[in-house]
């Protein structure tokens, strides 16, 4: 616990997600356990309030001022244990094969030990390995209880000859606190999970897997790779982003009862060292965007969705743009313009002839209701020209990707035209072009994606998209995770496609920072949708991802659709009579 903490939103998450699917030889829940230390599966289609270690902590003062002494601890330690019994095969909750705990010096060891003895008490064989003896208070408390009900601890061993022997690893090592990259004993400890993780034990970690970065899912040394991890009281944004998904399995969330603190704090806004308040900051979800999503009306023409010109296209880059164009079509822009760079580009796309295809110069960019620069647009003098013309609409919404980024980057004339716009702006980067428009490497940009991105949008005045695993939206104020996607997008063309789904939104009149929360939420959907259908991870091509975008769009439009008319309904109900459109 306070070197780790502990949301679930029970009754929202509860009723939309689902529990990770336990194994066909697990056993049942033991009734003695309280169903609220139940975690539930941070899910993409829930919004998940996030929380920096420092926010974390607060909650856990704050929740341990008003309960018993150790109260915290005891339940988290059931959480894991109730979440565990359910998930392992009938060997072990018959008490045949055992289960490993790791236990740390600090409050993650102490829930560990916790997790033993419930564990221990429901006939399950567990051996608890310490790493060094406890030395939180409640730490050494649970460690006590332990010992008392009988529950074997001894010392690591720096060996470990039977890597597959236990049916699940617990990693209650080290939680959010840590700080620095772990060497002696604990990284070979870590080095031992990990031997045995890659021959099949499965791992659950308590809060966070030992080695990663809580605030930043940076990983700077030995880390363990679970399977599963419960997060106690909150989740924090390092499980979601940089290496945080490769890393930390099926995010599991516990409110561990603190429920009436946990809205409390975000009701008056709290706000940890880092500076990002707990209340905005969150996964991404349809419902921070859905309200805005462009109805499609019966009584509408081309006209009624806005036109989308998509800048770019330089000299052996013309794919790009017209990969842009294409997927702005197919993300409900009325009417799309592909405005080239390159003088030798084609006159027509055999594959969409519905894109108007011109070159730059000639295109009316004021007839525009958004427009999209930067695919294949290149640096050349001309490309600067484009980039020019395309910042003098003052008002027209615009997104800036790929070379018009780092454009902004070399010219500081045009970065400060787009720090005046007035316009809604959405900018693009990917790390590399982040890094260059941040004037540092790479690494400064990986080692904190949260703050990187919350520089980029107020320096510039703009929703930034800062792409990679766990995408992060920011609008200057708020930020978003986005957890959709998967490695398939690791792939030529597929930001190119990530522009059109903006700039098409834009087109119909979606604000800047719910059409870059939807385009980026679609986005990994489509790219889920393909690999779920067979189609990647490895192999997948940017322009099959164009269908997938559509039924993406398609299904939501129709979820909104479904919504409005329901509370169209509700509204129209007789007073004292049943809604009849509600009914199941």
């Amino acid at each position: 616990m306070s070197d780790s903490p502990r949301v679930d939103d029970a009754a929202a998450l509860a009723a939309i997600t689902s529990p990770v699917s336990p194994s066909p030889l697990a056993r049942p829940t033991p009734p003695h356990l309280p169903p609220d230390t139940v975690s539930t599966t941070a899910s993409a289609y829930v919004a998940l309030d996030l929380s920096l270690p420092g926010a974390l902590r607060e909650i856990e003062r704050l929740a341990a001022a008003q309960l018993p002494p150790h109260t915290l601890m005891a339940r988290a330690g059931a959480a894991v244990a109730h979440w565990l019994y359910g998930h392992l095969p009938a060997l072990a909750s018959a008490g045949r094969q055992p289960v490993l705990l790791l236990a740390g010096p600090g409050n993650n060891g102490g829930d560990a030990y916790v997790a033993a003895r419930e564990l221990h008490r429901l006939g399950v064989r567990v051996d608890v390995w310490q790493l060094a003896p406890p030395v939180a208070d409640d730490a050494r408390w649970a460690h006590g209880e332990a010992l008392a009900a009988g529950v074997p601890v001894r010392p690591a061993p720096a060996t470990w000859s039977q890597p597959t022997a236990y049916a699940w690893i617990v990693d209650g090592l080290f939680g959010i606190g840590l700080s620095r990259p772990l060497d002696g004993a604990a990284a070979a400890l870590v080095e031992n999970v990990t031997h045995a993780h890659a021959q099949g034990t499965p791992v659950l970690a308590i809060d966070i897997p030992s080695g990663l970065a809580a605030a930043t899912g940076v990983v700077d040394g030995p880390v363990i790779h679970a399977d599963v991890t419960i997060a106690m009281l909150g989740a924090c944004p390092g499980l979601l982003t940089g290496s945080g998904r490769d890393i930390a399995g099926d995010v599991l969330v516990a409110s561990l009862g603190t429920e009436d603190v946990l809205t409390a704090m975000r009701a008056a806004g709290s706000t940890d060292a880092a500076g990002v308040s707990g209340n905005v900051l969150a996964t991404s979800a349809p419902s921070a965007f859905l309200a805005h999503l462009p109805q499609r009306r019966q009584a509408s023409h081309k006209g009624s969705y806005g036109s989308l010109a998509v800048l770019g296209g330089n000299e052996g880059m013309v794919g790009a743009p017209m990969l842009s164009g294409r997927t702005g079509l197919m993300t409900g822009a009325g009417r799309v313009y592909v405005g080239f760079v390159a003088h030798d580009a084609p006159a027509w796309d055999p594959v969409h002839p519905e894109l108007m295809l011109r070159h730059a110069e000639n295109l009316d960019l004021s007839a525009m209701q958004a427009v999209a620069i930067g695919p294949g647009l290149g640096t050349s003098a001309a490309s600067a020209a484009c980039l020019s013309r395309a910042l003098a609409l003052e008002h027209t919404p615009l997104v800036i990707d790929a070379d018009a980024l780092n454009l902004l980057a070399a010219e500081p004339s045009l970065a400060e035209r787009v720090r005046r716009r007035s316009g809604p702006t959405v900018l693009t980067p990917h790390p590399l072009e982040a890094a260059r428009l941040a004037g540092c490497d790479v690494a400064k940009i990986q080692s904190d994606r949260l703050a990187s991105a919350r520089a980029l949008a107020q320096h510039f005045g703009v929703t930034i998209v800062l792409k990679g695993s766990g995408s992060v939206i920011d609008d200057g104020t708020r930020a978003w995770i986005n957890t959709t996607g998967n490695a398939g997008l690791a792939t030529a063309g597929t930001g190119d496609v990530l522009t059109g789904v903006i700039g098409a939104l834009l087109a119909q009149g979606m604000p800047a920072t719910q059409a870059a929360l939807a385009a980026v939420w679609m986005h990994g959907r489509a790219a889920d949708r393909c690999v779920s259908a067979g189609t990647g991870p490895a192999g997948l091509t940017a322009s099959e991802l164009l269908p997938a975008i559509r039924a993406e769009l398609g299904e939501w439009l129709s979820e909104g659709m479904r919504a409005t008319r329901s509370a169209r309904s509700m509204r129209s109900a007789p007073t004292g009579r049943p809604n009849v459109a509600s009914a199941p």
